[in-house]
């Protein structure tokens, strides 16, 4: 089910934000994963967001995706470089994972992706795609994990999802009225973009100016 949607924000930015996840079978548990941590609105409100892919699917994909939950739980703040050194030092002893990392800071937007997973930078000017890295988390990192950045402006989308969704997934340059809500967007796209026999997860998060 979709998770509910949350207020909060950067300066002068507001975030709303859904997810879904979906099993590759209705009785085992999903191999992905996705995480949103908010720092308090009093402290700048800046966010990590991640999405993970744990390999295959069952029960072990499923170990290796909350492993990577907790760790990045335990200290959300830190520089992506040093969140995917964690990672895969906790990853090492469980199947492994791909992993795409956001951090809102203000009015910019930081990624760094290892592994096979699909950020998509959304705004009024085009999509852009964010690129990932080659290699496993948890099985040696590529050396220097790359952060790009990116202008985060009102109005922007974020769209992170696995390879449970076709990675090909195209979207208008203004959305339909009844899709401008993550839920029903995060809902739209897992029935439609569904890629095959796979483990599936998405979070859609829309960038707001703050009232």
């Amino acid at each position: 089910m979709a998770a509910p949607t949350l207020s909060t924000g950067s300066p002068g930015l507001s975030i709303r934000r859904a997810h879904l996840l979906q099993a590759i079978e209705a009785d085992q548990p999903c191999g992905d994963a996705v995480g949103c941590w908010l720092a308090d609105e009093s402290h700048g409100a800046d966010g990590l967001l991640a999405v993970i892919d744990g390999l295959g699917h069952g029960p072990e994909a499923a170990q290796a995706a909350q492993v990577a939950l907790q760790t990045l739980g335990a200290a959300p703040e830190r520089p992506l470089s040093e969140l995917f050194a964690r990672l895969d030092r906790a990853l090492f002893a469980t199947r492994g994972a791909a992993i795409g990392l956001l951090r809102i800071d203000g009015q910019r937007l930081l990624h760094a992706g290892v592994g096979n997973t699909r950020l998509l930078h959304w705004r009024a000017q085009g999509l852009v795609r964010l690129v990932s890295q080659n290699g496993i988390v948890g099985g040696g990192l590529p050396s220097p994990v790359v952060e790009t950045e990116h202008p985060l402006q009102a109005g922007d989308w974020l769209l992170l999802f696995t390879d449970g969704l076709d990675e090909r997934v195209r979207l208008p340059l203004r959305l339909p009225e009844w899709q401008r809500d993550p839920a029903t967007l995060c809902q739209h796209l897992m029935q439609h973009a569904r890629a095959g026999r796979d483990d599936a997860g998405v979070m859609v998060v829309q960038i707001g100016a703050l009232a």
